[in-house]
């Protein structure tokens, strides 16, 4: 697919979550299972890979994940929280996207081009390219 014809974002995206959409649309390219349908899952893809990098960013120390209050009642920080939910969001779009190796494998059986590789173990087995 030419980069003109790659799909825009739908939603909103900040300059770093934009250029983690972009290497994702380049990805899936590359691997020919890019469709524009797809635009959708990139955004909100590519906006939790930035709310997890800005929470992690946060989170120095234990102090950082578990706050306690004046009554000695413990709990989990709003930004650790974010950071919980927010990756396991990209786990989940990333495994709809193929982004996993076994995920790849089942987007890969929808490819439109399917690329002739040879197999290193029967190439060394036979001598030959394949």
């Amino acid at each position: 697919m030419d980069r003109s014809e790659f799909p825009d974002p739908v939603i909103e995206l900040n300059e770093s979550a934009r250029h983690f959409y972009d290497l994702t649309v380049d990805h899936l390219n590359e691997a020919s299972v890019l469709y524009s349908v797809d635009a959708m899952l990139l955004s909100v893809l590519a906006k939790n890979i930035d709310i997890m990098i800005q929470a992690s960013n946060e989170i120095k120390d234990l102090d950082d994940v578990v706050q306690e209050f004046d009554s000695g009642a413990t709990n989990i920080t709003g930004t650790f929280t974010a950071f919980e939910r927010a990756v396991k969001n990209v786990l989940t779009l990333s495994a709809k996207l193929g982004l996993s190796p076994a995920d790849r494998e089942k987007l890969m059986s929808f490819s439109n081009i399917k690329k002739d590789v040879a197999d290193p173990y029967l190439t060394l087995k036979t001598g030959s390219g394949g």
